[in-house]
């Protein structure tokens, strides 16, 4: 008998690729597509698939608000979450929450299959690219706290001057520590630095104003 799987995922082409990567399955079947969490949680309680895989960023409920919701009513169905930017912190919530597989959109379809082969298989799986991020803290990247402060001015994007002067301190003393961050985390843009930030959980996007 086929596994029932359901979608979510609020990016019509991703839906897509997921359906498309699991067609090397031959014991899958998709059963539904839902472009956001609430629908996801309707579809799960009234379907109760074999195994949901969703999105972690969706529209009206998240991931993890769709799985924790919906094992209330479905204790059966399995669920495997799809994240591309997750911090370490969030995975490892993920992982205290019971969510029975992670795997990371930019890990490849041959990750990606195999954390889904295993939990319709009964395991917890989390991939490669999940696993390693998990296993990065702040630890590995030390800060002072005028460094803090210059990343989360650098995250807001004020200039060197905007943030020299809600610091007080001279545009020249940001420089140097802006060279100084992007050296700690050996980066070489400004993009690569507040992305490195943000997945050893020393930014979070949904606080930076």
């Amino acid at each position: 008998m086929k596994k029932r799987v359901l979608l979510a995922d609020d990016h019509a082409f991703v839906s897509w690729g997921i359906a498309k990567a699991l067609g090397v399955l031959d014991d899958v079947e998709i059963i539904g597509i839902v472009p956001d969490g609430i629908r996801a949680i309707i579809e799960i309680r009234k379907s109760k698939p074999d195994c949901a895989i969703l999105d972690h960023n969706m529209p009206g409920a998240t991931g993890l608000e769709v799985f924790l919701e919906s094992k209330r009513w479905c204790p059966d169905t399995r669920f495997v979450l799809l994240t591309g930017t997750a911090t370490a912190a969030t995975l490892r919530k993920l992982v205290e929450a019971g969510i029975h597989g992670i795997c990371l959109k930019e890990g490849g379809e041959s990750e990606f299959i195999d954390v889904v082969r295993r939990v319709l298989a009964g395991a917890t799986a989390v991939s490669a690219g999940a696993a390693l991020l998990m296993k990065s803290s702040r630890a590995h990247v030390q800060l002072t706290d005028r460094e803090i402060a210059v990343l989360i001015a650098i995250a807001r994007g004020q200039t060197n001057a905007g943030a020299a002067e809600a610091l007080g301190v001279s545009p020249k003393t940001i420089d140097t520590h802006r060279t100084n961050l992007l050296r700690k985390f050996e980066v070489n843009s400004t993009a690569s630095l507040l992305l490195a930030a943000v997945r050893i959980g020393l930014l979070d996007p949904d606080n930076i104003r």
